[in-house]
């Protein structure tokens, strides 16, 4: 009905064209809307002025759409389901859900892919809100958590790409039956998802950063991001809780360097360097390395991690005449531990009632992202990793309905700004 009465006000408000005529409905086409009761079948006037040519379809600009075959309660359905599942399977289930809604697995992949740049610029929006709060003077501001607890892991995740097939000089390449294309084979690899996590201490409710390998930068802003949201101040007492890498500690430092901050090693992964170093070691003092592991992570625990340092750096130095000639293992090990001996005093981290493992973002990778993309046989192209980790970061922080409030309002702000273009304020 709504339909109908607006395709009754494009015929009788019809723009005078540049000739100052009223142009005439030339033909009525149709095209079909897919709602989640089913397609609408659209009655749409074509008009046309066969003085100056001019031409136009008035009932788009009363409608606020053009010729779009998706209503956006089907995209929120489809990308709904799509985000949790293989499109294969979400738009079976789809189907199920709303009987005369087909769709088949590529569109829903489009829209999955749409929506997920869609859902970074909204998380980026949003992020970037929080941390312009945080800037404010702190009269203007909330009042901020006492403390914060912040982690950070990676892990891995298949993506492959189509790459050329090489041929021998002078040889042309095999073409595909249908396009005539070379043909290409497929490349799987493994790249890294970076996932963050802010908390407070004590509170069941974290929010979840994820980014892609090419976003390890971009993560540790979000991390910042996600803590604002959480009520940072330069007085909250930040601990950040992650594996030695290099590329960790020096980010996290640097994000909160204006606040209070104490980066703890995650204590399963430094039990696993010290297994590491004690292997290393056996050979050159006949200690068994478990044995050896065991006594140092005691060392650790009380706070005398300089000899653990010590004693590796001697170890090293011992292994070799020259530096190449040298146990690398020692070497690696010696430095990690030299990078970290102030953030393993585990025994005292415990009395203070602080975590001393990433065990809940490491948990996270499950829930978070890989229930989606490492379901059995997915591979992803890199470039789109990213969009569906935008969406499951939109779930895992319970930012879903905001988001696809957010395309409603702008979709009715388009449609507002559409219909005045055209068609002043037509009620």
């Amino acid at each position: 009905t709504f339909v109908d009465v607006r395709r009754e006000q494009a015929k009788e408000h019809r723009q005078p064209c540049t000739c100052g005529q009223s142009p005439t409905v030339h033909r009525n086409t149709r095209w079909t809307r897919q709602t989640p009761f089913g397609p609408m079948s659209i009655t749409d006037p074509y008009v046309y002025c066969q003085r100056c040519h001019d031409s136009d379809r008035p009932l788009h600009a009363l409608l606020g759409t053009d010729r779009q075959t998706w209503s956006l309660l089907v995209q929120q359905d489809a990308v709904d389901l799509a985000s949790d599942e293989s499109c294969g399977k979400a738009v079976q289930k789809l189907e199920r859900h709303h009987p005369g809604v087909q769709m088949d697995r590529s569109t829903a992949l489009r829209m999955l892919h749409d929506h997920g740049t869609k859902a970074r610029d909204f998380i980026n929006e949003k992020l970037s809100e929080a941390r312009a709060i945080a800037e404010l003077p702190p009269a203007l501001r909330p009042q901020g958590a006492e403390e914060l607890e912040v982690q950070f892991d990676g892990g891995m995740l298949p993506v492959a790409t189509l790459e050329p097939i090489e041929v021998p000089e002078g040889q042309e390449p095999e073409l595909t039956p249908v396009t005539g294309l070379p043909k290409r084979r497929k490349v799987c690899r493994w790249e890294e998802a970076k996932v963050g996590l802010v908390q407070v201490p004590g509170e069941v409710e974290r929010l979840y950063s994820v980014q892609p390998t090419s976003g390890l930068a971009k993560s540790f802003d979000d991390i910042f991001g996600l803590a604002c949201m959480k009520g940072w101040d330069e007085q909250t007492q930040v601990r950040g809780v992650a594996d030695g890498a290099r590329h960790i500690r020096p980010r996290m430092e640097s994000v909160f360097d204006i606040g209070n901050f104490r980066f703890i090693l995650d204590r399963p992964h430094c039990k696993e360097h010290l297994s590491s170093a004690g292997v290393a070691l056996e050979s050159y003092t006949s200690e068994p390395a478990q044995h050896w592991a065991d006594r140092a992570l005691d060392k650790l625990e009380a706070g005398k991690s300089a000899e653990i340092v010590e004693e590796l750096q001697t170890a090293w130095e011992a292994s070799g005449p020259d530096e190449e000639s040298r146990d690398e293992t020692l070497r690696l090990e010696s430095g990690y531990f030299e990078r970290n001996q102030d953030a393993v005093a585990y025994a005292y981290y415990r009395e203070q009632g602080w975590s001393t493992a990433s065990s809940e973002v490491e948990s996270g990778h499950r829930h978070v992202w890989q229930v989606r993309l490492k379901i059995s046989g997915a591979w992803w192209h890199p470039d789109h990793v990213d969009d569906i980790l935008a969406l499951r970061m939109l779930k895992s922080n319970g930012w879903w309905d905001e988001y696809w409030h957010r395309q409603r309002t702008d979709w009715r702000q388009r449609a507002k700004t559409f219909r005045e273009k055209h068609h002043g304020n037509v009620v």
